[in-house]
Formats: structure tokens, sequence, C-alpha cells
């Protein structure tokens, strides 16, 4: 093995002691261009080489101490120390006492994207990979294609400036949106860093704490809500169920004749159709038949309901800044224990503490103010709706979000259909208008839905039961 430096190899200490084991064992000899005399062969030659290794070492952790205290001192001044941006900000070109630095602002293009997604997903019962699809139809780009492409604009060079044309996927989405720079904490390794029992804030927030942990709920409900639905389902997924409790999948047919064209058929079939194991509901239905049977079905129920807007009005509430104060003056005072009275390092505490408590008062005396939601009527009913909406696809998301299914069994010939309604379904309806369905009521639906086919199941059983007896 022929290298330039000893320390091309490596610049520690225990590795260098492994490889040289290896070269031992395995009878391999090591050059070094600009050192003639290396020579690994000898006690003598491995002992200079060894001193070498442990050389470079302390240069390497003297380094990475260097590179430490730099990014502490950048943390403290709220600098940006380089790397890639958290999407949503961008650094900007600052003068830090006589010296140009870099500081992280709010990026006017991905910023407002990071409040949409918000929206879409704490308010508007929206999903990731639907974020996905639209930012890609809407030539979004990703966070570190965004980088480079400011990189660009501002001719920097040095650093990577060529967008490659990476597309959104529901895995970026939930990284970006997991971040906790999006509240303009510094961020390390995925660590919060703090200071004195807070954290360090180095940029303006995107989102505050409270809106940061609704975020981070839903993202997890999402991800669990779309588990088992795949590119065969259609419009009305999640809304048609078999009687066996699977999602109903869309398929077609295509019917051949000698006189006239081609003929389609659409149908829906039981998950279970594609697996070893088919259900003994496992038949075909075509999509028109089921579809008018729903819509003549839920508008008995439902056609003559009002539809009602909600508007958001946010309130005023300090407590996850009051509970932050009173973690850090825990910590605080943890760490003033081991401390040596009247040190500079206790004094440093003490004044911190007291800033604290101060902060702590200011906050506990202002006033909670909760959140609310304004209902107004719209003077329109659900069958008005419906027939303004032809399409398919907004009634379908409509009926998704308030927790509508129904369940088929039986045959084309002698349908067996149950419609599943939830108990408050002109509040679900009024929220779906809306746009503020709950984030965690899917899954309620499908616990709830579950429950009702576990009874009617038994139910069966038992007819089924009663009937052996009978005969």
């Amino acid at each position: 093995m022929m290298v330039t430096a000893q320390d091309r190899i490596t610049r520690d200490d225990l590795h260098w002691a492994a490889f040289v084991g290896f070269v031992m064992e395995n009878d391999k000899t090591v050059i070094v261009l600009d050192d003639p005399a290396f020579d690994l062969s000898t006690p003598n030659g491995r002992m200079i080489a060894h001193i070498k290794a442990t050389q470079a070492a302390n240069y390497r952790n003297d380094v990475v101490k260097k590179r430490l205290d730099q990014l502490e001192y950048f943390r403290d001044e709220q600098l940006w120390s380089g790397g890639s941006w958290p999407f949503g900000y961008r650094a900007i070109r600052i003068e830090h006492k006589e010296t140009p630095r870099w500081r992280l602002d709010i990026d006017p293009i991905t910023g407002p994207l990071i409040r949409e997604a918000y929206e879409r997903l704490v308010n508007k019962n929206g999903s990731m990979g639907g974020i996905a699809d639209d930012w890609n139809a809407r030539g979004i780009m990703t966070a570190r294609d965004h980088q480079r492409h400011i990189n660009a604009l501002n001719g920097r060079e040095n650093v990577s400036n060529t967008p490659v044309g990476t597309k959104w996927r529901t895995n970026s989405i939930r990284s970006v949106l997991t971040n906790s720079a999006l509240m303009g904490y510094a961020v390390h390794k995925g660590e919060i860093q703090k200071k004195n029992g807070l954290p360090v804030q180095w940029a303006e927030e995107i989102l505050t704490p409270e809106e940061f942990k609704q975020l981070q709920d839903v993202v997890n409900l999402r991800g669990a809500s779309q588990r088992g639905v795949d590119r065969r389902t259609t419009d009305l997924a999640g809304v048609f169920h078999c009687r066996c409790g699977e999602v109903l999948h869309g398929s077609s047919s295509t019917k051949k004749r000698k006189t006239v064209p081609a003929k389609t058929y659409n149908w829906y079939i039981c998950k279970t159709q594609w697996t070893d194991h088919k259900c003994q509901y496992a038949t075909s239905w075509l999509r028109e038949v089921l579809q008018m049977h729903l819509e003549e079905m839920f508008l008995t129920i439902a056609g003559g309901l009002e539809i009602t807007n909600k508007t958001y009005v946010p309130g005023s509430d300090r407590t996850s800044d009051i509970n932050q104060l009173k973690e850090a003056l825990n910590n605080l005072t943890g760490n003033l224990v081991h401390m040596k009275p009247g040190s500079a390092s206790a004094n440093a505490v003490i004044k911190a503490m007291e800033d604290h408590e101060a902060a702590l008062a200011e906050l506990e005396a202002l006033p909670v103010v909760p959140s609310r939601w304004v209902e107004t009527g719209t003077g329109e009913t659900f069958r008005e709706f419906w027939e303004r909406n032809p399409d398919w696809k907004t009634r379908a998301a409509l009926l998704r979000k308030t927790g509508v299914r129904m369940y088929v069994g039986g045959s084309p010939n002698a349908p067996d259909l149950e419609l599943l309604l939830p108990g408050d379904l002109q509040r679900r309806i009024n929220d779906a208008f809306s746009d503020t369905v709950e984030p965690g009521y899917l899954q309620e639906a499908k616990r709830w839905a579950g429950e009702a086919v576990a009874e009617q199941r038994e139910l069966e059983a038992a007819m089924r039961e009663a009937a052996m007896k009978r005969a």
C-alpha cells in the first residue's frame, strides 16, 4: 500500500494500532512517500510510526475542539455555521462585529410553504402524499435543490449551485415537517441545543411550539392511516368496504365485440381477491351501481342538513413558554448544587435564574385566551352541494372526512348494503365543509366502524347457530 503521508491512512491512534496489527498478520507492506525511513517491520520503526500517529490524532482532536467551540460561539451569537439550510429558511450575509458572517432568516419562498403544509395537515385533514404530489405539480424545489438554486442566483462559488431535479416524496415531506428548526431552534444531529436550560433560538420561528406539537401529532397519525392503501384503490377508497372489513379496490375489464366497439367495465372488488385467502364476499360490483346506492342512501339521511362554515379564531396561551422556563430553572438549580459558592460560574447561574424568574412572572401574569371556532350558516343544504358538485372525487373526499362508510355484501341481484354514519354527522359535515376535521378522526372512524363490523359478525354467527339448532 502506497500513500503520500502517514496521516492519509488515519488520524485516529486506536485505528492506527488496529491497522498495524492487520499489516503484520497479513504480511503487507506500507510505503509513505514523504517518509523514506518509514518501516513497520521493526519494533523501533513501529514505535516511531505510532508516535506520528498520536501526533496526527492530537492535531485532529484540536481541530474538532476548535470547530465545536466555533459552533458554540455561532449559536450564542445567533449565526449560521454553514451546511444545509432547514427548509423554510435561508442564510443571509450580514456584518457581525465588523466581520462578514451568515445568519438564518425565514425564506420568502419556502417559509410560506411550511405554513401551507401546516394548515393543510392540521386544519384541512390533508395528507403528506397529497402535499408531495401538489408541490411536484407546481414545480416547487426540494430543500437541497432550492438551496442550490439560491446559491446560483447569488453567484456563490465553491458550493453546490446546480439543482438536480429531485422530486418530493412522502418521506422528504415528513423529514422537513419534523425538523425542530421550524421553531427557530438551533439543532445539531437532530437534538435541540440548549443554554441555561432553554433552547437556543437562532432564527425567527415559523411555527410556535404549540403548532409544532400539533403538526407532529398529525404527521404520526397520517403515517398510520395510509397503511394498506395502494394504487388499486379509487376515489372512493375508504368509503366502500367489503363485509369482511377490507377496503374495496378498483378493477376493470374490457369486452370485445365483433359488431360494436369494445366496452370497458369498471368494478369494485374485495382486497382479498389479490391474496391467497379470498373472503366469502369476494363478488365484483359495478362502480356505477354501488355509487347509485350510496348516493340514494346518504342523501336520504343527510340531504336536508344545512352546511355551516367555521372560522378559526386563535387565542393567546403562553403555557409552553412557562413550562420551558420552569424546566430551565429546575436544571439550573441542579447545576448550582455542584458549584462552589461565590465562584464566577455560580454567579452566572444565579444571574440566569433571576432573569428566568422575572420572565416567568411576566408570562404568568398574562391572561389565557382560548382559541375557538365561530360558525355561520350558508343557507345551502348537502343535497344542493351534491348537485352542484357532480365530480365523485369531490364527493368522496367529503364522505371520507365525515367518516361515512358503506359495507357491501350479498350479490348484485340481492345486495346486502349497510351505511354506517357517525352519530354526530351534522357536525362532521360542517367540519368537513370548513376544512376543520380533527386530525385523529379518520382513525377514530376506522376503530368505530371496525367495532360495528365485529358486532355484525357476532350477530351473523348467532343467527347461524340458531338456524343449526332449529335444523
